[in-house]
């Protein structure tokens, strides 16, 4: 598992498995879920990361590589 952040644009990325790519689903929250072409969640970005993740889960946030 890989995770970065982007401080500027304030996304949470979060790579889960190392497949090949097929399409991406955007929820409505602002989530964004990258699928592989068996069907499999391999990856994620959170957009607004730092107001939908609060408390215990920021820290997600500062244990991240920083992009920017």
């Amino acid at each position: 598992m890989e995770q970065w952040y982007d401080k500027e644009e304030d996304i949470l990325g979060i790579r889960l498995k190392a497949e090949d790519y097929w399409k991406s689903v955007e929820l409505p929250n602002g989530i964004v879920i990258d699928l592989s072409k068996e069907g499999n969640i391999i990856g994620m970005e959170i957009f607004n990361a730092s107001k939908l993740l609060l408390g215990d889960a920021k820290k997600v946030i500062e244990s991240s590589e920083s992009l920017s």
